[in-house]
């Protein structure tokens, strides 16, 4: 009798415990679309977009080349907005990859809102275009941020820019791509690209196939984590590949940080459902601490995934503290 009772109230706790996880996680989902709708500031890249067409100064590019387009079809969706300063000045060159999970791309929310902001501090910003969903393929985004470095580079006259130190800013799975690009082993070396000089990271996608190491208590977190591996997964590995372990290790970032691996600046947020800092920005601080790479890592307990540029959160002015710490980076390294 007295086990039936036991049995019977932990099976009601269990309920209440999925009811209530359940609407905490629904909660949690619909204030991060609330956030990110003001956060971003949408309407801040598409100001600077008319600004520079009205001043003849947009430019947007095809990354490949005609032939290697004819090679490979996809490769026509990759495309390079290019954000030219207003100083006339020769800048440092910034690349910003938006993220959207290797399924899609946030480019209003994490592309042309940043290259304004980063105009507005006196740099060219380049909004990078990079294959996903159903053009992406294995490895594919990587091969495309390599095509951009090399396009810029050999038109950096062209677009007034520096391209020794350049940054890599990237969010979510544009976080992933700009860790992974960072690597000797599955990044600039690998494509016979250079070497970015900082890596800048707005929530990181950076643990995608072992984030389950490090247990949620959640379990609809948890199941919204394997949702978006999963996916991301296929698409850049397809239905078969995804299985494959070597290829899934290949894009956990925390796999392949060396002591050469660039400065990094991330940050993520305590009510990030989607990236939870505890698996993933944990994770690489954890590497990069471990093989002596310069961080600088900020928390904003309070902030959902998705925020860009953060406006109006506790994450506001993250941009200007990275763009201080890339500096620092590139002073002490010419010292």
């Amino acid at each position: 009798m007295h086990f039936k009772i036991l049995g019977f109230t932990i099976l009601q706790i269990f309920e209440v415990y999925l009811i209530l996880s359940f609407l905490l996680t629904v909660f949690s989902v619909i204030r991060m679309y609330v956030i990110k709708t003001f956060a971003c500031n949408r309407r801040k890249g598409l100001r600077r977009m008319k600004v520079l067409r009205d001043q003849g100064r947009f430019m947007q590019f095809p990354v490949y080349s005609m032939e290697e387009i004819a090679e490979r079809k996809k490769r026509g969706s990759v495309r390079l907005s290019v954000f030219l300063n207003d100083t006339g000045k020769r800048s440092r060159c910034v690349i910003v990859c938006p993220g959207g999970g290797y399924a899609h791309l946030c480019t209003t929310d994490e592309g042309y809102p940043v290259a304004a902001r980063l105009n507005e501090l006196g740099y060219t910003a380049f909004v990078l275009e990079y294959r996903a969903g159903l053009d992406c393929s294995s490895h594919a985004p990587m091969h495309d941020l390599a095509a951009a470095v090399r396009f810029i580079s050999a038109r950096a006259d062209q677009f007034n820019v520096d391209m020794d130190h350049y940054a890599v800013v990237g969010f979510s799975a544009g976080g992933n791509l700009a860790g992974i690009f960072g690597s000797k082993a599955w990044g600039y070396e690998k494509y016979n690209a250079m070497k970015p000089g900082c890596l800048i990271l707005g929530y990181p996608w950076t643990n995608i196939n072992h984030w389950m190491k490090h247990p949620y208590w959640n379990i609809w977190v948890a199941l919204i984590g394997i949702w978006l591996s999963e996916r991301g997964n296929i698409y850049m590995f397809g239905l078969k590949g995804r299985f494959n372990k070597s290829k899934r290790d290949s894009v956990c970032v925390q796999k392949w940080i060396t002591p050469d691996y660039p400065p990094v600046y991330m940050f993520g947020g305590g009510n990030d459902v989607l990236v939870p800092m505890a698996a993933h920005t944990d994770v690489l601080a954890k590497a990069l601490k471990q093989n002596g790479i310069r961080y600088k890592y900020e928390k904003f307990f309070d902030l959902p995934h998705g925020v860009g540029l953060g406006y109006h959160t506790s994450a506001e002015g993250w941009m200007d503290t990275a763009v201080r710490f890339w500096e620092d980076t590139v002073k002490d390294s010419d010292n």
